[in-house]
């Protein structure tokens, strides 16, 4: 699948599975756009391995809570590499602070909500008048089963992750007759980012519930990412897709 030349802005794209996602989608004929709020170090590796590949990559130190900060982004990857047309919201926060909800601080609950929830609200909103005027777009969330199936000591993140889904299906209806789709990816449990913070013995359960008994890799995951940006997927939009190696379905 190629989408040659197109503008993809990813979110957190400085490290993890957001690292992946800005390689892949570059490979697949990508200019890249990787914003990050403080690992611009991180972004600017990131963007020199995809100008290695003979693409254009731009790194953007860029607060996804701060809609001035989304707004004035944005016009710098106008600029440099052009609109956006592909739009994935990668960055999240608060996924292993293991806090139940009598004990959760109203801050954390507060900075979690920002980044995961409100920050695709704002690059959302900058981004998709855009697309509808141009005819086309893709919009891409990461969720998370944490928001489907519920998280013990997740409740901020996954609240956030329930409420990306609603934003993404909302985002598909306004953009549906414009040529523009939106959609979530419900991930699961993946080989990168907060995996690796997580105990081992803790790690051992996951991986039990799991019906495929082990995490999926970063490239599986972006393998969907550039599914759902690319041409071929024009008539998938509103969806919720879940890429967890079954951990959704009753294992024994």
């Amino acid at each position: 699948m190629s989408i040659e030349g197109k503008v993809a802005l990813v979110t957190g794209g400085s490290g993890g599975l957001g690292k992946t996602h800005c390689l892949s989608l570059a490979r697949a004929g990508c200019k890249i756009a990787i914003t990050g709020r403080s690992q611009m170090g991180k972004a600017e590796e990131v963007a020199g391995e995809i100008r290695s590949m003979g693409r254009q990559a731009m790194p953007l130190a860029m607060n996804v809570a701060d809609i001035d900060d989304v707004q004035a982004g944005i016009k710098k990857v106008e600029s440099g590499l052009g609109p956006v047309d592909i739009l994935v919201n990668n960055a999240a926060y608060g996924i292993v602070r293991g806090v139940t909800i009598a004990k959760m601080s109203n801050k954390d609950w507060e900075t979690d909500l920002a980044t995961n929830l409100t920050g695709p609200f704002n690059t959302i909103k900058c981004c998709l008048p855009g697309m509808m005027e141009r005819g086309w777009g893709r919009i891409i969330n990461i969720s998370s089963i944490a928001g489907t199936m519920g998280g013990a000591g997740q409740c901020s993140y996954a609240a956030t992750k329930a409420g990306l889904i609603g934003l993404t299906k909302t985002a598909a209806l306004e953009g549906a007759r414009k040529g523009v789709t939106a959609n979530a990816i419900v991930l699961g449990v993946f080989d990168g980012g907060s995996w690796h913070q997580i105990a081992p013995e803790f790690q051992e359960r996951i991986i039990r519930r799991i019906a495929m008994r082990r995490t999926g890799t970063p490239q599986e995951l972006s393998n969907v990412v550039v599914f759902l940006a690319s041409e071929e997927s024009s008539y998938i939009t509103g969806e919720a897709i879940e890429v967890s190696g079954g951990a959704s379905l009753f294992t024994f």
